[in-house]
């Protein structure tokens, strides 16, 4: 894209004629919010002369740095019912009814302009650098006062409208927005609020990964973002903003140790955050601490319940619920520490809520309980589950992998090459169904191919038909790729430990150390991995090397289950 078009400065400008059509905003003299304490001590002094207003202000900017966009909505409302003049109370809104990184959607964007029009009209008694906001913001949802901005950026813009191989290409005015926030960054680089804004702003408009797993590069302005985050965060450890920001601009295998300082803050400066209490264990898993991962989303849980109370009890309903992303985040850490029971309960609330739900989506979440069990290897107790419902195909495909696999190891062959045309046949009505090229679809296609295959491959190893297997597992390897690159990882990363473990009823134990070697690289200090490994090991006789990973081992596994230890099961 060479430059920004025509029909682009017209759909600016038709947002404008939407937002005038829609009457001038004027300000609910009788708005409010709930009062929320624990979401941290952030003040942001504004351009107001009422203390009440400067009060609910600060209030929705802690509330938009915990990701709670309609909470934040209320309060910057609230505080322009206290001072119906305060331009930033107005640009509050504004921002948080944008896009955002859990959803880049610019459907309330005529909404948004009504409110920076009003911003404007108050603008004259702001600071300097509260009209910069408010224009930045203006050029963001293509007010007509920037239309001439925008033509003028289009050179900076034209190489990065892209977004190799994903479904979507960032909007144009969203790179022009990122791109005024980095220069009023780079004039105040100490500005912890603009350097909030700024890093939110960048990963809006960066689409494609924003590392890249095989070069360790960052994507656009990714790798500018993160240094410049670290930077701030030693001037103001406590800002709410550079410490959440900062997890998000390194929440990749390679870079995620920069955030620990950040990880181990952030909780506790926002104890009553669902969402900021959860955040940490992205960067936990990440480096292989999967107890401290389970901890802060079982805290997270609890905050989500209290919240959730605190908010009814003031007359407000609970404006965002957590427990599912959490829970799926707890499922996967719990697995990780090998804490069976953990994990399936996590799982069995996941799924509950999701009982009703006719989207495919749904059909994943119901069945939680069964890919948790299938980690396990509690066989008997994984025959006794229920089949989840669903229409869509991939509950067949993914329960009957579980159950086929189950039936395999404990010598039902027959019934395990039924379960294996039964999970086929689900694949391919999923696959038919879901076509398209959207990233979306391509996850669902693979996670139902990875089911498949990985039960191709138990049926073929329990026939002895080792090379079968073996080609069939790496198959199930490369499709998990796209589901496991997903946080929490869809299928709990578990394929290429189910790889080695072929390898090492195949007899080949060399191959198998140097999967499960690959698999403690991607996953550190997996529990998983490192029984493989000692297992590999032992099989070649290198007792002694394998004697000294017991301490990693049981570092990794001080609470597994019982029946995953090697004392009691030694082959995965």
């Amino acid at each position: 894209m060479a430059t920004i078009s025509r029909p682009l400065l017209a759909s600016a400008a038709l947002l404008v004629v939407t937002a005038c059509a829609l009457g001038p905003v004027q300000p609910d003299r009788n708005a409010r919010a709930p009062e929320l304490t624990g979401f941290g001590a952030l003040q942001v002094p504004v351009t107001t002369t009422v203390p009440a207003a400067q009060h609910w202000f600060d209030a929705g900017v802690r509330q938009a740095y915990a990701f709670n966009e309609v909470e934040a909505v209320r309060m910057f409302k609230a505080a322009l019912a206290q001072d119906p003049a305060c331009a930033m109370c107005a640009w509050g809104v504004a921002w948080q009814l944008g896009p955002n990184i859990n959803d880049t959607d610019r459907a309330r964007v005529p909404e948004a302009l009504r409110y920076i029009d009003l911003a404007l009209r108050h603008a004259g008694t702001a600071t300097a650098r509260e009209r910069a906001l408010i224009d930045a913001l203006a050029l963001r949802y293509g007010h007509g006062s920037q239309a001439h901005t925008v033509r003028a950026m289009a050179p900076l813009l034209a190489d990065r409208c892209g977004a190799k191989g994903e479904d979507e290409k960032a909007d144009p005015l969203d790179l022009a927005y990122a791109e005024r926030l980095r220069t009023l960054v780079a004039a105040s680089p100490d500005d912890a609020e603009l350097l909030s804004l700024w890093a939110e702003a960048e990963m809006v408009a960066t689409r494609a990964d924003w590392w890249d797993e095989k070069t360790g590069k960052p994507t656009g302005h990714i790798g500018d973002v993160a240094d410049a985050l670290e930077r701030g965060r030693v001037l103001q450890p406590d800002h709410l903003g550079l410490n959440h920001y900062l997890i998000h601009a390194t929440d990749a295998r390679g870079v995620a140790q920069r955030a620990v300082p950040a990880a181990e803050r952030l909780g506790a400066l926002a104890p009553a955050s669902p969402h900021l209490v959860h955040m940490p264990s992205h960067t936990f898993v990440h480096v292989g601490r999967y107890a401290d991962a389970a901890s802060v989303n079982e805290q997270a849980v609890a905050a989500d319940l209290a919240l959730a109370e605190r908010q009814k009890a003031q007359g407000f309903d609970n404006s965002k619920d957590w427990r599912n992303h959490n829970q799926h985040f707890l499922w996967f850490a719990a697995l990780m520490q090998g804490r069976g029971d953990a994990a399936l309960q996590a799982a069995r609330e996941v799924a509950g809520r999701a009982a009703q739900s006719a989207h495919v989506y749904g059909e994943y979440r119901r069945s939680l309980p069964l890919l948790a069990l299938l980690r396990l290897q509690r066989w008997d107790a994984l025959l006794a589950e229920p089949v989840p419902a669903g229409k869509a195909g991939l509950a067949q495909a993914l329960a009957q992998q579980a159950r086929g696999v189950a039936l395999a190891r404990l010598g039902r062959l027959a019934e395990a090459q039924a379960a294996l045309a039964l999970a086929d046949a689900g694949a391919l009505q999923l696959a038919i169904a879901n076509a398209s090229a959207s990233g979306f679809d391509r996850t669902l296609r693979d996670m139902a191919r990875a089911a498949t295959e990985r039960l191709r491959a138990e049926v073929a190893s329990a026939e002895g038909r080792h090379d079968d297997a073996l080609a069939a597992q790496r198959r199930a390897v490369a499709a998990s790729l796209r589901a496991d690159d997903s946080e929490p990882p869809m299928l709990a990363a578990g394929a290429r430990v189910a790889l080695g473990a072929l390898q090492l009823r195949a007899g080949r134990a060399a191959d198998a150390e140097a999967t499960f070697r690959e698999d403690l690289a991607l996953e550190p200090e997996s529990g998983w991995a490192l029984q493989g490994l000692v297992q590999s090991l032992r099989a070649q006789g290198r007792a002694e090397e394998a004697r000294s990973l017991q301490p990693r081992l049981d570092a990794a596994w001080p609470n597994a289950d019982v029946g995953l230890t090697e004392q009691k099961q030694a082959v995965l």
